[in-house]
């Protein structure tokens, strides 16, 4: 017990200590631009995205010539000895694409580069909601360390309290253990708090790459939340999804194309040392599609564009309900804080005020108290979690509202 109430006193001094590291908190707006410059996550779907662009460029492009030299009838017997009947052939071959290849490959190239520009902005539209969600729970867990330093500050003075009435033979030493045990509790609560305090901090210093190690966050309680969008809009999430189902219906035309044999044509000149002439050559090649003719390939294609189009119906539905829940958890949430900041916390408060006043006057038990003491930090941390919610509902709201254009 000792270690234990120890090691929550020692939270309780660390608590304590962060407080002029709080008189500049980060701002959410600060956050969230911070965030975007800083995080990986965005990083590393900016250079996807740039990537992509360069595929497409690249898709454009035709297959090179080929330049080749062939030389024969040397180095053999009879007439061939040496290099007197060598023949030597310079020729030039270019293979032809057909079956529109190059606009099939062009046109997957585009598709999956609108893709990877989508999905950059889905990594930002979701660190944006991660930052926001960060920057409310370390507020909510700053609320919850300073309601329980709060608490240990008045169970201690309510130890001290007993003590003396203990020791002045109006209330039995039962009274003065039971309060000596509340201090022990709120230094326990304490100590898990700062716990939380730090968790919350390190995350929300990792989303938007802090190295503070007081970082501590603004209240921000009553920021709006956003209309809601045009009957026939498509989500971010949705045009994502198009974009994919897109790029599918791409890969059918490269599958098909690939079925299609190309032609390499092929002309040149030849030199004939022994009557030391020159004569041209001229050729052409094409691939019997016997063995292969990609059917495979096709029906992968084409079983990949309809899984790409139940996707996009899929998330059609799931943007939908992603609006609607996070629009009811916030009328829900708006709801409790609305309740819980307003006559009955006060009165809650009064309540602790009078009792503290009554129990050292000997009119309340310590056990009436305690009730008020319990009944006042209930409502206190009722009204942090509705403040969190109400944060996390917004910024899921936000996100599900999230077009590409925004």
């Amino acid at each position: 017990m000792r270690l234990s109430l120890r090691a929550a006193l020692l939270a309780g001094a660390l608590i304590a200590s962060s407080g002029a590291a709080l008189a500049e908190p980060v701002s959410l707006a600060q956050a969230l631009t911070q965030g975007a410059e800083q995080s990986p996550r965005i990083a590393e779907a900016k250079a996807k995205a740039a990537a992509a662009e360069a595929r497409a460029r690249q898709a454009g492009a035709s297959p090179n010539p080929e330049l080749s030299v062939e030389v024969e009838n040397f180095a053999g017997t009879g007439v061939f000895q040496g290099l007197r009947s060598t023949e030597t052939t310079l020729a030039i071959s270019q293979r032809i694409e057909l079956g529109g290849k190059r606009s099939a490959r062009v046109a997957v190239a585009s598709s999956e580069r609108d893709f990877a520009f989508l999905s950059f902005r889905a990594a930002e539209a979701d660190l944006a909601r991660d930052i926001r969600i960060a920057h409310a729970e370390l507020r909510a867990a700053e609320d919850r360390a300073v309601l329980a330093r709060e608490n240990v500050g008045q169970a201690r003075e309510l130890a001290r309290t007993a003590r003396v009435l203990v020791e002045a033979g109006r209330d039995p030493p039962l009274r003065q253990l039971r309060a000596e045990a509340g201090l022990a509790e709120a230094q326990a609560e304490e100590a898990r708090a700062f716990g939380e305090l730090l968790a919350a901090r390190r995350l929300l210093a990792d989303l938007i790459g802090s190295d503070d190690p007081e970082l501590s966050a603004t209240p921000i309680y009553d920021e709006a939340a956003p209309g809601a969008l045009p009957p026939a809009t498509p989500s971010l999430d949705e045009q994502l999804a198009a974009a994919e189902r897109d790029a599918a219906q791409a890969r059918i035309r490269v599958a098909r194309a690939e079925a299609v044999p190309d032609v390499t044509a092929s002309g040149g000149v030849r030199r004939i040392n022994d009557g030391r002439e020159t004569a041209f050559v001229a050729g052409f090649s094409i691939p019997l599609p016997v063995r292969n003719r990609n059917r495979g390939g096709i029906e992968a294609a084409q079983s990949d564009a309809l899984a790409g189009e139940a996707a996009l119906l899929q998330a059609r539905l799931n943007a939908r309900r992603a609006q609607h829940d996070a629009r009811m958890l916030l009328g829900a949430a708006d709801a409790r804080v609305e309740a819980l900041s307003g006559p009955s916390l006060a009165q809650a408060e009064e309540a602790v005020r009078l009792a503290r006043i009554g129990y050292g006057a000997g009119k309340f038990s310590l056990l009436e108290l305690l009730d008020a003491q319990a009944a006042l930090t209930t409502a206190k941390t009722a009204l942090i979690e509705a403040r969190l919610d109400r944060a996390r509902a917004l910024a899921a709201l936000i996100r599900a509202n999230v077009r590409a254009g925004d």
